[in-house]
């Protein structure tokens, strides 16, 4: 296993830790913790899919992925302003999308993979 898939799988786990603790207990600013490391593989290039060029299923997967993952913080970022929708706790819906964008991350990884 590649040391940059590594790298982003562990930046991942210790988010998905902060923002399971941030809704659980209610802690918000364990949010803000937690989106610098989801968002650290980013900029550090290890999400960055080598080759010179990606087929159409990579970028399709890349970008439901983008996709999935911006629903996510515009979801996570409501619950910081507003806790809950009537009975709905934000935090809660926050969690099973980013899980969802986690899922189609791994996906993405996988094609990219060649798996």
């Amino acid at each position: 296993m590649s040391s940059s898939i590594v790298k982003t799988l562990t930046c991942v786990a210790v988010a998905g830790a902060f923002f399971i603790a941030a809704v659980y207990y209610g802690f918000k600013p364990f949010f803000l913790v937690a989106a610098f490391f989801d968002w650290l593989p980013l900029p550090t290039g290890w999400m960055r899919v080598s080759g010179p060029s990606r087929p159409p299923l990579v970028r399709r997967a890349g970008m439901i992925h983008g996709i999935v993952t911006v629903v996510a913080y515009v979801i996570g970022i409501a619950w910081l302003i507003i806790t809950s929708v009537g009975p709905v706790n934000l935090g809660f819906v926050f969690l099973e999308v980013w899980f969802l964008a986690v899922i189609t991350g791994a996906y993405a990884t996988s094609v990219a993979c060649g798996g």
